[in-house]
């Protein structure tokens, strides 16, 4: 699956402001300059933003994945970076399913352990960075 992320300026310093961060070069033109940058830089986790303009179902369809949402857990997440993304570039995005597999769990129940790559480059493709995130899908209860 594929899909584009443009790193727009006024969304790279609301999404600094929500997660707290306060670096200058996030902010302020200037200061990304003086710090070698062209623009203002993205916060490490700011290409998740792109996931929430796709619905979990359309997502989940073109990646031939499928996931019982009320018993999914978040698993874990990685950021692997070659470069920090700035103001003003569109990144090209390519997400796969890396890892898709059921370990049995200590009570008893499976668990299902599902990975998503994204792998973001840049206008000449070259790799920016990937991100990895893991979702757990938990057995079902028992009890119902």
């Amino acid at each position: 699956m594929t899909f584009e992320l443009e790193i727009e300026r006024d969304k790279v310093r609301e999404f600094a402001l929500a997660v707290g961060e306060d670096n200058p070069v996030c902010f302020d033109t200037e200061e990304a300059q003086r710090a070698g940058f062209p623009d203002i830089v993205a916060p490490p986790t700011f290409t998740v933003t792109r996931m929430w303009k796709l619905p979990v179902a359309d997502r989940e369809r073109r990646l031939g994945v499928s996931l019982d949402r009320r018993r999914v857990l978040h698993g874990e997440q990685e950021f692997v970076y070659r470069r920090l993304p700035f103001a003003g570039e569109i990144l090209s995005a390519a997400m796969r399913i890396s890892r898709d597999e059921t370990k049995r769990g200590g009570r008893g129940g499976a668990m299902r352990f599902v990975t998503y790559e994204t792998r973001f480059t840049d206008a000449q493709g070259e790799e920016v960075l990937t991100a990895h995130y893991t979702l757990i899908e938990t057995s079902k209860d028992p009890g119902a």
